[in-house]
């Protein structure tokens, strides 16, 4: 069950033209994954999976390659 906050963060969202528009260009996008995906695409698919879901990068720790060949 959904409380009181989680039902009005859903109505805001549904009410939200971006969220919608951002949406529909990733439907779109994934319709069009057969074929060649451009780099001002895959920059605009990026940008809107950001902004869909923000928050804190996980740490991550350095692995060291002891062995690396060029």
């Amino acid at each position: 069950m959904l409380s009181d906050e989680e039902k009005q963060e859903l109505r805001e969202m549904a009410a939200s033209d971006k969220l919608r528009e951002e949406f529909r260009t990733l439907r779109r996008n994934s319709r069009m994954m057969e074929g060649r995906v451009s780099v001002d695409e895959l920059a605009h698919w990026l940008t809107v999976m950001v902004r869909m879901c923000p928050g804190d990068q996980k740490p991550r720790r350095i692995i060291p390659y002891a062995n690396v060949k060029f």
